[in-house]
């Protein structure tokens, strides 16, 4: 093509098109995502209600010193 080798055609046109392959199938496997933070969301939710999960400020933020992020 254009009087390029073969390899550069290959080079130019084939990368871009598995990364846009790789996109595609991405979000086909990944359009179901929300659906299950919603269904995760709302387990956990029930767990902490019913005293199962701890509160809501159990856990806290890690630091570096390991305390919870207390400081």
């Amino acid at each position: 093509m254009f009087g390029l080798p073969t390899a550069t055609v290959v080079i130019i046109f084939g990368i871009p098109a598995i990364w846009v392959i790789y996109t595609l199938v991405f979000v086909f496997l990944s359009r179901g995502w929300k659906a299950e933070d919603v269904v995760e969301d709302e387990a956990l939710a029930k767990s902490r209600a019913s005293g199962n999960g701890g509160s809501a400020t159990n856990g806290g933020t890690a630091s570096a010193k390991g305390n919870g992020g207390v400081a």
